[in-house]
């Protein structure tokens, strides 16, 4: 089975670098996502049966709850509206959260990385120097603050989610750093 990057890596014909790329999420984990968000709302629900902790189990069922609806929108939104996630251009990187829009354009990255922030997979964006000072001084109040907290939990000041998606998440590094070597 082939790989993303290696697939265009060893395209002859450097004019078909430039097809675009969509990343999607991919259903089956999410759906595994659902299920576990769906056995935590149940369980607050019997907790409100019983009687027991009503305030852990509204916790439970309104955090995982939303959370699950959450995922099962952007699921039927990308199954409906073919609307993918991430869209790799030769230019730049689209995000589409389903709550923002966001690009990152390679002529203002150095390299990306993976990083691990908790449990999750992430992209790390090396921006270059004088783009990283930019975005900071561009930033609101509270965007710098979370820029710095970015930093000093993830060591870079922003990143790709590289978990759930229909890419490993080398796969998609790889690809992104094939992108910002041409």
């Amino acid at each position: 089975m082939t790989n993303f990057a290696t697939k265009f890596n060893n395209k002859a014909d450097k004019s078909e670098f430039m097809e675009e790329i969509r990343i999607y999420h991919s259903i089956w984990k999410n759906i595994g996502l659902i299920a576990i968000c769906f056995v935590f709302v149940a369980t607050g629900i019997l907790m409100l049966l019983r009687g027991e902790l009503s305030f852990i189990a509204w916790t439970c069922i309104l955090f995982f709850g939303g959370g699950g609806l959450f995922v099962l929108f952007l699921i039927l939104r990308e199954i409906i509206s073919h609307k993918a996630y991430y869209i790799i251009t030769d230019e730049s990187v689209s995000v589409d959260s389903g709550m923002k829009k966001w690009e990152v354009r390679f002529a203002d990255v150095e390299e990306f990385y993976l990083i691990n922030v908790s449990s999750s997979k992430q992209i790390g964006i090396k921006y270059k120097k004088e783009v990283e000072f930019q975005k900071m001084n561009d930033a609101s109040s509270v965007g710098r603050t979370f820029q710095k907290l970015n930093e000093r939990l993830a060591g870079v000041q922003e990143s790709l989610p590289a978990d759930g998606l229909n890419i490993k998440p080398q796969e998609l590094c790889d690809l992104l750093n094939m992108r910002l070597t041409r």
